[in-house]
């Protein structure tokens, strides 16, 4: 597993760190955002989608679990934080999502871990303690070549 640590001081940082995470993206990418709440994975989640070419606003999947987006590539961008168990994850279709040729974001995915069996990039936010800026720690499983600099 690689890992790469940034620091962002404040949110717009954290949005071109998102885009600049998407230029090294070839369409078929599993994203874990990682995080409490406040911590910026929504923010990170939409500098990844508008790095991917989407020119609107992404909002937070949060109240629909999956929001859609045709760019670049497919993007389904997921928010687990509602639900609780995985047989809810499974009652949406989450394995058909896992198997598409798409990027993957999700928010909140504590509990697809055993259904994510191949390789991903795992992003872990964590607030600093003054809470003026963030820690991003990118990582990778699997032979996914990326490299962020």
């Amino acid at each position: 597993m690689k890992t790469k640590i940034i620091k962002s001081k404040s949110t717009q940082e954290t949005l071109m760190i998102g885009e600049k995470i998407a230029s090294e993206l070839k369409g078929d990418e599993i994203i874990l955002l990682f995080g409490e709440l406040g911590s910026g994975k929504t923010t990170l989640s939409q500098g990844l989608i508008k790095g991917l070419g989407y020119e609107g606003w992404p909002r937070s999947p949060s109240f629909v679990i999956v929001k859609e987006y045709e760019v670049k590539y497919k993007i389904q961008h997921m928010d687990f934080y509602r639900l609780d168990n995985l047989a809810s994850l499974l009652g949406f279709g989450i394995e058909d999502y896992l198997n598409m040729n798409s990027v993957k974001i999700i928010e909140w995915p504590e509990i697809s871990m055993e259904l994510i069996n191949k390789e991903y990039i795992k992003i872990y936010i964590s607030k600093t303690k003054d809470n003026n800026s963030r820690t991003i720690n990118i990582s990778t499983a699997g032979n996914i070549n990326f490299n962020i600099e």
